[in-house]
């Protein structure tokens, strides 16, 4: 009779360890992540329709070799040298201006970009840039501030590090953007 108990409860407790080693415990549902604090970012991967947004905007782009002409949105009032100058104004206040051309090889690697951006508010400034190629336009919105984080036409913030960097050049080679930004910083 003992065997016997000592079977059916080593049985028992064998049997009890196996249902607990073979049962699949599902993940907890992920927590909700707290507001975005002024200036903090967050990076998360674009879903199907993020992806599939980017490649239709840039489509027109990338089927020109020759890439896409970049315009700036610049204030009509003279320079004065400050950084605020190179804010893009109201239309009203403003011209569209020539500053030079994106590559088709670096419109191929922002139509790869997988990644979206979302910011906390950051008050900055934001310029207004726009890419154009055999009569299509494509409005891109650029903050200094936000280094990683571009908008494309009606998409979701890109993080985009180097086409930030590809049109921050070329508005520093128009209006030497950066020495004014520092200026800006330094005051």
């Amino acid at each position: 009779m003992k065997r016997t108990l000592h079977y059916i409860s080593f049985n028992s407790a064998a049997m009890m360890l196996l249902a607990t080693a073979c049962s699949h415990t599902s993940t907890p549902a992920p927590q909700e992540e707290p507001p975005l604090m002024a200036a903090e970012t967050r990076f998360t991967p674009m879903n199907e329709q993020q992806q599939s947004a980017l490649e239709q905007a840039l489509a027109p782009m990338l089927q020109a070799e020759n890439g896409a002409e970049l315009w700036f949105h610049a204030a009509t009032e003279k320079d004065d040298g400050s950084f605020s100058w190179c804010i893009s104004p109201a239309p009203s206040e403003s011209e569209w201006v020539s500053i030079g051309h994106i590559s088709h090889t670096t419109l191929q690697q922002l139509a790869a970009e997988r990644t979206t951006v979302e910011h906390g508010d950051t008050l900055d400034y934001w310029m207004r840039l726009e890419l154009r190629c055999n009569g299509y336009e494509l409005p891109i919105s650029l903050c200094p501030a936000e280094e990683f984080g571009v908008y494309i036409g009606d998409c979701s913030s890109v993080r985009a590090r180097d086409f930030h960097n590809t049109l921050w050049n070329a508005l520093d080679k128009k209006y030497n953007i950066q020495k004014r930004l520092d200026k800006a910083v330094q005051e």
